[in-house]
């Protein structure tokens, strides 16, 4: 069964299907569906004797299939070899304080998986690292760099041992493949040795500027957002990150500041937010409002550690203690998990469509966690410490979430009761995934409910992403893809329509796809700043055992009365990002307003009935990149569909 658009087909080629090296293609999406099926259901088997039937299985299929729910992305990319191989590359979220030397090979290890990483440098953190030699001098030991992540990761946390001892190495890089060699069983394509090369003589000049000292903050943060920027140009997707730093960190205040993309380029990998351990006074919240006002990035943004763990002990209040809380929680990058350090989180979503009601969204609800509960078994973890291990197997954490919020009458508010809705879909989510615990001889997940972002993935079901609004009723999405890329070429002699990237011309297309929200959508211009609060409030406390993830779009009136409501409701405030409203349009710009006659003239343009199989005339070895997600600082969410 064909995705319902071309523009859906087109997300599910370039970004989730996989190469078939026996038959020399990319997969379909039913053939991908059945790839991640086929590795749990091998998986539950082998590792839990647990059989999954052929009704359940025939359900599972059925949903997925037809976009009802979505299972972890890193799951759908990796199930298979790559999987079973190492079990981190299925999960979306991690979190590690910056609290041991381990903290930095072990980050390179998780990214180089396409596990996003939130990372905390505080003060109390970092000072737990050693302090550095005084001098620092050259030697004769030479690291040998193995052609693998764990070979890298392995040099990597060699380098940083000798660089505590004050010893700069060698190192041996030729066992290395090239860049642009495959990567048959992860997917997508080997960086070469530069990146790595890159990497430890920055973290060499670090250490040397550091002589005599512990590591600062700030430096902590970039020799991680260094490793992320090394990984992106590897066989993952593109590394995200958020930092997580103290209320009077000054470096880290300023670490976005003046030309920072000139002499320190690798910040743009992380998002920056304090983590507050308490409400601030007033004088110091309206210094940070307005810094993060100046910043237009939404910078640095607000992590609430105390709201975690209050959200956690408001759960325990209301039934039997399933989370021990915490004062050091922290978060992933999109800030909509509650985290151990250490410890991972899977992901799976529930499509909300405009038609659903409430019957519909509660077996949807009990699907995705039923995906969920399976993802959880996923703890065979090379390389990491045990800690990692065993937080997982304790905790067991889920992230169902919902997308299409905005879609859909009942749960965007406009309808019935929200409040009762989400509360019951709540208690199907904890009683599905204690249903299933069971089964597998697990532990019972000590939190399950989430809003993540979802930004490829909503593009891939064609819904409003996350909670939130829809860009417009109707609007053309661009997208941009490299002229050496046989999808392109493909698509251009399919006459979809196409024009040179104004910037780019020899080198990148600009695509045009025609889109249209569903009748009761809320877009961006229906809802206030203010009523975009309310409604993440709402699915806070109804719906989230962890935190709903959202970014709001201010206009430049509405700052002063959003400073207002932050402060008042700060002791709930956490997973919130902040940008200006943007009505700036520019040529090829991913979302243009259209109207409903210009929307019906481009759908006219279109190719009708594409035949994608024909694509594989076109490329004769793998060309595929794996899903790429962006930490929640765009405008438009995470979401990353160019090619």
């Amino acid at each position: 069964m064909p995705l319902p658009t071309e523009y859906q087909s087109f997300i599910h080629l370039s970004r989730y299907a996989r190469w078939n090296y026996d038959l020399k293609r990319r997969e379909s999406w039913e053939e991908t569906v059945d790839r991640y099926l086929n590795f749990f259901k091998e998986h539950l088997g082998d590792k839990h004797n647990f059989n999954l039937d052929n009704g359940l299985e025939a359900d599972l299929r059925e949903a997925i299939t037809n976009l009802d729910v979505m299972p972890s992305m890193r799951c759908l990319m990796t199930a298979g070899e790559a999987l079973k191989k190492e079990n981190i590359a299925g999960y979306n979220c991690s979190y590690v304080k910056v609290d041991s030397p381990r903290s930095f090979d072990e980050i390179l290890y998780v990214l180089m998986n396409g596990t996003g990483v939130g990372f905390s440098v505080e003060e109390e953190y970092v000072n737990q690292l050693p302090e550095l030699p005084e001098e620092f001098y050259e030697t004769d030991t030479t690291i040998i760099v193995a052609d693998s992540k764990l070979g890298w990761a392995k040099a990597y946390k060699e380098l940083l041992s000798l660089l505590w001892q004050g010893q700069i190495p060698k190192w041996d890089l030729s066992n290395v493949r090239p860049a642009g060699s495959p990567l048959k069983t992860f997917g997508g394509r080997a960086s070469g040795p530069e990146p790595l090369e890159d990497l430890f003589v920055f973290t060499i000049s670090t250490f040397q500027n550091a002589s005599g000292r512990k590591l600062k903050s700030v430096e902590s943060h970039d020799i991680v957002c260094k490793i992320a920027e090394i990984v992106v140009v590897g066989g993952v997707r593109r590394s995200a990150l958020i930092s997580l730093s103290n209320l009077n960190d000054e470096s880290m205040r300023h670490a976005k500041s003046g030309k920072w993309w000139e002499t320190n380029p690798q910040r743009a990998l992380a998002n920056n937010s304090v983590n507050y351990k308490e409400k601030p006074d007033v004088g110091t919240f309206m210094r940070e409002w307005l810094s993060l006002y100046d910043s237009k990035s939404g910078e640095r943004g607000i992590y609430n550690s105390q709201a975690a763990k209050h959200q956690v002990e408001r759960l325990n209040s209301e039934e039997k203690t399933r989370r021990e809380p915490k004062e050091d929680f922290g978060t992933n990058p999109c800030s909509e998990i509650i985290l151990r350090s250490r410890e991972f989180c899977n992901l799976s979503e529930v499509v909300v469509r405009g038609g659903d009601d409430s019957k519909s969204l509660e077996e949807k609800v009990r699907t995705a966690t039923i995906l969920g509960t399976f993802q959880s078994t996923l703890t065979s973890f090379k390389y990491l410490s045990r800690e990692w291990k065993k937080n997982c197997e304790e905790e067991r954490l889920l992230g169902v979430s919902l997308t299409g919020i905005m879609d859909n009458s009942l749960t965007n508010g406009k309808k019935g009761k929200l409040e009762d809705l989400l509360e019951t879909l709540k208690n199907v989510a904890i009683k599905t995934n204690k249903e299933f615990s069971e089964k597998l001889g697990i532990e019972q997940s000590a939190a399950i409910t989430c809003v993540k972002p979802s930004g490829t993935v909503s593009q891939l079901v064609d819904s409003a992403s996350g909670i939130h609004a829809r860009h417009n009723p109707y609007y053309i999405r661009t997208v941009r893809a490299d002229n050496k890329d046989p999808l392109c070429k493909f698509m251009k002699d399919a006459e979809f329509p196409n024009e040179p990237d104004v910037l780019r011309p020899k080198h990148t297309t600009v695509f045009s796809f025609p889109m249209k929200g569903p009748k009761n959508a809320i877009c961006r211009t229906d809802i206030t700043a203010i009523d975009q609060l309310k409604i993440w409030s709402t699915y806070q406390k109804h719906w989230c055992e962890h935190k709903p993830s959202i970014t709001i779009s201010v206009k430049e009136q509405e700052w002063p009365e959003m400073g207002n409501w932050v402060w008042n409701n700060f002791d709930d405030i956490s997973g919130i990002s902040f940008l200006p409203f943007s009505e700036h349009t520019y040529r090829q710009a991913p979302y243009q307003d259209c109207t409903e006659e210009e929307y019906t003239t481009a759908l006219k343009a279109m190719p009708k009935n594409v035949d994608w199989s024909l694509l594989s005339s076109y490329e004769e070895k793998d060309f595929t990149v794996g899903s790429q997600e962006l930490a929640c600082a765009a405008d438009e969410g995470c979401e990353v569909v160019d090619l």
